[in-house]
């Protein structure tokens, strides 16, 4: 996507002027641009030493929008398919996948006569999540309950909460968030990796920089832009700051997921 809106000053900017702007008003700006024809919240990313050119994009799209990319080509359309009545979340990260579905009486099983279990325990790790959140609305939307991390018994279509729906009713709450990042960046004094999703009153998540060697080698990131248009999955409990900024700490780097756009 070549332009994007700005609702600090309501200007439409191309991505080549954009990145010309001070780094200070980029800062700013770029937690606060949507796309021009359907006003979905967009991101930006500088040109890469690599030859990408700077460009804006936005994810989603509001449904006939013309500017809307195809957030999913190629996911396994099964793996979509979520008709489990219960998902596990397992953080066991790099660990083989477990298919297996266990219906009430313990007894390992994958289909019935129809094709499906509808009483089956499902195990999932946070980055396929990650995946059925991006591409169904049927899953996001579902009664299917969450055991994780010592709760259960939460519907799915309560657990994840999209990063831009999150307000002070969730405080306190453990929940698993999850959108797009319009940028990342460092405190002042470098102890700290904020992932923003929007302006001042949206949730951030920070990331101890003891974590930062483990983070940039499981997820291959370059450079702070790789992050900026990612999508990010957390668990974890929302608090605020004294000056009423709405975070969510990343304690534990299982505890998360990334998925690049």
């Amino acid at each position: 996507m070549n332009n994007a809106r700005c609702t600090d000053d309501g200007l439409i900017y191309t991505a080549v002027d954009f990145s010309r702007l001070l780094s200070s008003d980029l800062e700013q700006k770029r937690r606060l641009l949507q796309c021009p024809e359907c006003g979905g919240p967009a991101f930006f990313r500088h040109a890469s030493p690599i030859g990408r050119a700077a460009c804006f994009g936005a994810r989603p799209h509001a449904q006939g929008c013309q500017l809307a990319a195809l957030d999913c080509a190629g996911e396994d359309q099964d793996e979509l398919r979520i008709p489990s009545s219960m998902i596990i979340v397992d953080f066991g990260y790099g660990s083989p996948a477990r298919p297996e579905f266990v219906d009430g009486a313990g007894r390992a099983s994958r289909f019935s006569d129809d094709g499906y279990r509808h009483d089956f325990q499902e195990h999932r790790r946070p980055s396929t999540l990650l995946r059925l959140l991006i591409g169904s609305p049927v899953f996001r939307n579902s009664d299917s309950l969450i055991d994780v991390h010592g709760k259960s018994g939460i519907p799915v279509k309560d657990f994840f909460v999209p990063l831009l729906s999150v307000t002070d009713q969730h405080l306190g709450q453990f929940r698993g968030f999850w959108g797009l990042l319009s940028g990342v960046g460092f405190s002042e004094d470098k102890s700290t990796l904020w992932f923003n999703s929007g302006g001042l009153d949206t949730i951030s998540f920070c990331l101890n920089t003891k974590f930062l060697t483990e983070f940039t080698k499981r997820y291959r990131v370059r450079d702070e832009e790789d992050l900026a248009g990612a999508y990010i999955l957390v668990f974890g409990t929302l608090k605020d700051s004294l000056d009423g900024k709405l975070y969510c700490a990343i304690e534990d780097l299982d505890f998360m997921a990334l998925k690049f756009t």
